[in-house]
């Protein structure tokens, strides 16, 4: 029997279809929503009032607990000066249940709430939070008292054009262009303040998200992104602890090299009903008959990606980590990165091991699909479009390093010049004040 949940869900997919197709009424209907949902949220905001001691976090729409708003979390935990003030974590639909708190330690704390993504709990933690932390964009109907702050994390360095820049036409599921990039300009209204890496972060997002010239010295906090904090401690960790107990939770031989396989999604990929869809997997058969003795590849799509994936015939070979809650493990336990045209390239700089590009696509996605901030030839590392030849690459590491090293430290100069393991810190004193005033 069809439970009344799952005629809503099979509906409102109907409606989304043919609403991507029929621009007007899709952007009418929004607006309509958008201005219905603000109305009841401020009658809401208006009656609720802010409290100075809590702290609200949303990672990714509520689909983790991970990110940036994770690691400013876990350091206001670890700092005494914040044992007085709440903390609430948004979680969406499935995700929001016991067994987040049961394998996340930090969210069993007494001053710890969950609440779940559109409840009305949910929105009255975000009318009364002093402080919201999130890495994706507000709904568009909620906007933030005066005397909150809302801190924009953002999830990674820009190398697709995002928002405003992207100059290609396209349709982003139930986006145009311009109807996407107006979602950005409505969130940079609401910001007090953008987290940023390096100059070129700031810049670009930005620049992506119509943030206007005279608010960003005030807005832009070029401090380093606190996600990747455990990440530059592990670079710097010779006896590689936190390598050692992810590879073996992992249940990956001792001895063995690893592989991280980690692409991203097409814009021109979405289906109704199912979602963005991938079709430029690596040729597992032939990575599996080249390096099987000697490796284990691990398999993190972007959360996008609606696929199922099959890797049965690959047991003990392909582990499929899409559902691995801190993509940071991944990044410290690999000895190698694969990926295509996703951030990730730059959050694993930092360990200083190599990175490889997958890229059998490259033409289409820089011509017709989304562009880029600039030229890949920029990126240290061998882009290659045939499976052949990213095997000749994987065994000749050493070849790797006299062709790319210099390039390679320039990179990191470049894109992760604040990313040394405090910026969580950095960041708290910013936002919150310096412990010593």
């Amino acid at each position: 029997m069809k439970t009344i949940g799952f005629l809503r869900k099979r509906t409102r997919s109907a409606a989304l279809g043919i609403l991507r197709y029929m621009p007007r009424t899709r952007l009418a209907t929004r607006k309509f929503y958008w201005a219905h949902e603000g109305k009841k949220y401020d009658r809401l905001a208006a009656a609720t009032p802010v409290d100075e001691n809590l702290v609200f976090f949303e990672s990714f729409g509520g689909r983790s607990f991970s990110c940036s708003p994770r690691a400013i979390f876990l350091a206001m935990l670890r700092q005494p000066r914040f044992a007085g003030c709440r903390f609430v974590w948004s979680f969406k639909g499935n995700h929001f249940d016991e067994e987040i708190a049961q394998t996340e330690e930090a969210l069993t704390d007494s001053r710890v709430m969950l609440v779940k993504r559109g409840s009305s709990e949910y929105f009255k933690a975000l009318a009364s939070a002093k402080v919201l932390v999130l890495n994706t964009r507000l709904p568009e109907y909620v906007t933030p008292k005066p005397e909150q702050v809302f801190v924009q994390c953002w999830h990674g360095t820009p190398l697709k054009c995002l928002g405003y820049d992207v100059q290609i036409e396209t349709t982003n599921a139930l986006n145009t262009t311009q109807e996407l990039a107006d979602r950005f300009g409505l969130d940079a209204a609401k910001w007090t303040y953008l987290l940023s890496p390096s100059p070129y972060t700031s810049k670009h997002l930005a620049d992506a998200f119509g943030l206007p010239e005279e608010r960003r010295a005030d807005v832009v906090l070029e401090e380093g992104y606190p996600r990747n904090d455990e990440i530059a401690r592990a670079h710097v960790d010779a006896a590689a602890t936190r390598q050692c107990e992810v590879r073996a939770e992992l249940g990956i031989p001792e001895g063995k090299k690893v592989l991280l396989y980690a692409p991203t999604w097409r814009d021109n990929s979405y289906k109704a009903g199912v979602g963005y869809t991938f079709d430029y997997l690596i040729d597992f058969d032939l990575l599996q008959r080249e390096l099987g003795e000697d490796w284990v590849v691990l398999f993190r799509p972007h959360y996008y990606i609606a696929n199922q994936f099959d890797f049965s015939a690959y047991e003990g070979f392909v582990i499929d980590v899409s559902a691995w809650g801190n993509v940071n493990d991944l990044y410290i336990a690999a000895d190698v990165l694969i990926t295509d045209y996703s951030s990730v390239m730059f959050d694993y700089a930092i360990l200083h091991r190599p990175i490889m590009l997958f890229v059998p696509d490259y033409d289409e996605y820089a011509n017709d699909i989304r562009g880029f901030y600039f030229d890949l030839s920029e990126i240290p590392g061998p882009h290659v479009r045939k499976t052949e030849e990213l095997v000749a690459r994987l065994q000749d590491l050493d070849g790797y390093w006299s062709c790319y090293r210099e390039a390679y430290d320039a990179y990191v100069q470049r894109f992760c010049p604040m990313d040394d393991g405090h910026a969580a810190e950095r960041v708290i004193d910013r936002v919150w004040g310096s412990a010593d005033e």
